[in-house]
């Protein structure tokens, strides 16, 4: 348990307060008796890769729970003969999503080639039902273990969460431990071709060189995608102190140099209403916002 830790250095948006205290666990074992006693009414959050997460410039003045140490292991569990049709990877919910894409790779094993773009931890993406390429994470996914408020574990299904486009029902104050996903035996080049054509994708399309936590808003269900409402809006390039609407992808709001949360706010808003103007859609964000006492609306 550490007081005080810079949160800015643990998002890809390099922004926001400190967390008044940071918990990191060995194990499920260590994590469910935390989480059991901890106090009801003291605020907490679930921290992974820091990816889609806008911190408030005060912090949070709560407990983050640190899953990217104790939390960030695959393991093959079948199949045990190579001709098998399909393979199970258990992965916990600290592993990075490019970790558990590379790992696959490694194994001979295609289906989760997609995650290799996504930043951020296999937690975070179960949370936001993450997904890229016409992929989701629900499309692979068996099944996840999750910790409810008093320590108990539950096994759930895709169904059981009622997964869709960036969404999980997940239950309040319930937590993500681990997740099997189904893959299948393919050849680790032709895996690794495919990687090297979506990151190249992702290197001609994407502000990769600036901080940002990827796409801003999610594209509506009907309409354009998200980007080219934002561009017709003439929001390209538009500015608020250091935080700006990237000129090469403007679904992207980035930071390029020492932009605050109150500044990614009111750009956020700046550019929601542009679009409402210019086309009638209002856009929803894609990434999440940690106030002072926890989540907040965007």
């Amino acid at each position: 348990m550490r007081e005080q830790v810079a949160l800015a250095d643990r998002t890809t948006l390099k922004i926001g307060g400190p967390a008044r205290w940071l918990v990191s666990f060995r194990d499920i074992e260590e994590l469910s008796s935390f989480w059991r006693t901890l106090h009801p009414e003291t605020p907490r959050f679930i921290l992974g890769g820091g990816s889609n997460l806008l911190v408030g410039d005060s912090g949070f003045q709560g407990v983050i729970l640190d899953m990217t140490r104790g939390f960030a292991r695959i393991q093959l569990e079948r199949p045990s003969r190579t001709d098998a049709p399909e393979a199970v990877v258990t992965a916990l919910s600290g592993t990075s999503t490019r970790a558990l894409a590379h790992a696959a790779r490694r194994l001979g094993l295609g289906g989760a080639e997609f995650l290799a773009g996504i930043p951020g931890s296999v937690g975070g993406a179960l949370v936001m039902n993450a997904g890229a390429h016409g992929h989701e994470l629900k499309d692979i996914l068996i099944d996840a273990l999750l910790l409810d408020p008093d320590g108990e574990r539950h096994l759930m299904t895709p169904a059981d969460l009622d997964m869709s486009y960036r969404h999980t029902a997940l239950p309040q104050g319930w937590i993500f431990v681990s997740a099997r996903f189904r893959l299948r035996p393919e050849d680790p080049d032709t895996i690794r071709q495919t990687m090297r054509h979506h990151n190249h994708q992702r290197r001609r399309a994407q502000p990769l060189n600036l901080p940002s936590a990827g796409s801003t808003f999610k594209n509506p269900p009907d309409g354009p995608a998200a980007w080219k409402l934002i561009d017709a809006a003439g929001m390209r390039g538009v500015a608020i102190g250091d935080a700006r609407v990237a000129e090469k992808h403007c679904n992207f709001l980035v930071n390029t140099g020492k932009a605050t949360a109150t500044d990614m706010v009111a750009l956020i808003q700046k550019v929601r209403n542009a679009v409402f103007a210019h086309s009638g859609i209002r856009l929803d964000t894609e990434i999440g916002f940690l106030g002072p006492t926890g989540p907040e609306p965007l």
